[in-house]
């Protein structure tokens, strides 16, 4: 078993180091808001105060935080992970990051003597409670290997897509696709609602043949039942910051999103009318917010399971 560090015990990694102790590694957790980290402490993961304590003693480093601005706080900042590191330690970023700043982190980590892997987990936090995410990892191929071997516990569904970058690469691009999904899906649903069609009968139907992908399925459901997730799985907020990494990414190789850059814009809505910290599929209230339209009296606004 490792000894090992995990950098952010937000909603995805509180659920996620439970598994690690579970697999019988022991585990150093550094939150910037120590106070939350707490019931980890309870489970048998001990607390440090600072990234550098955290790592001091570690084999493996692990990162799940917000962004690119989080992650470069954790390893780069003071008092941060890289420069306590010991040489050898085998360094994970598994937050959905720029491209960008995935390889200058990876520049970074072999600078101090670290072996790093990008490793980026799809899935929302009840997916990462069931153990059931999807791993998108780049790097040697001996370094992706070793860290396939302790996420094992997250999920069984772990891709190496080539070197360094290549993993993040290919979750920037996966969320842009699933951001167009959920984003068409809520426009039709809206659209229905204004020509008179039944949203129960419309989520049905979304739901079967070519259109029934797994995000259309979920959001389709919150939409027409008017019962969306409680506690907030994934805010419009956060979705409009991966697509955008997504689109930088994809116009940094010389491909488009125009698809993408629509759906920024209509994420960019919901903020603009003060809705973009709730969830996702609470898109469908922004519209009739924007529109002026009164909910669904077959829903109820805002209401979390």
């Amino acid at each position: 078993m490792s000894r090992i560090a995990f950098l952010g015990a937000g909603t995805m990694g509180s659920a996620m180091v439970p598994h690690l102790l579970g697999a019988g590694h022991e585990v150093t957790v550094y939150n910037r808001t120590l106070e939350r980290a707490r019931p980890l402490e309870a489970l048998g993961a001990r607390l440090a105060a600072t990234p550098a304590e955290a790592v001091a003693d570690a084999e493996v480093t692990m990162s799940i935080v917000l962004d690119d601005r989080a992650s470069r706080a954790v390893w780069a900042g003071e008092g941060g992970a890289l420069g306590a590191a010991r040489p050898g330690t085998l360094a994970i970023e598994c937050s959905t990051v720029s491209n960008g700043w995935v390889l200058e982190l990876a520049g970074l980590a072999g600078t101090n003597g670290l072996r790093f892997v990008d490793c980026a987990v799809a899935g929302r936090p009840d997916a990462a409670v069931a153990a059931d995410l999807r791993m998108f990892a780049g790097g040697d191929i001996g370094d992706v290997e070793e860290a396939r071997a302790i996420m094992a516990c997250f999920g069984r569904r772990f891709t190496r897509f080539g070197p360094v970058g290549s993993g993040n690469a290919y979750k920037l691009i996966y969320n842009t696709v699933g951001t167009i999904q959920v984003v068409a899906l809520i426009e039709g649903m809206y659209a229905c609602e204004a020509a008179g069609i039944d949203l129960g009968a419309a989520a049905d139907a979304f739901s079967v043949g070519q259109t029934g992908s797994g995000h259309v399925k979920r959001h389709s459901r919150y939409v027409a039942s008017g019962i969306h997730e409680n506690p907030i799985q994934f805010s419009g907020r956060n979705r409009l910051k991966d697509v955008t990494y997504g689109i930088e990414f994809i116009h940094k190789v010389g491909a488009q999103s125009k698809m993408g850059e629509a759906c920024a814009g209509v994420l960019r809505q919901m903020i603009d009318v003060g809705m973009g910290d709730l969830n996702d599929s609470e898109l469908i209230d922004a519209l009739r917010r924007i529109h002026g339209r009164r909910v669904n009296p077959n829903t109820r606004e805002r209401t979390r399971r």
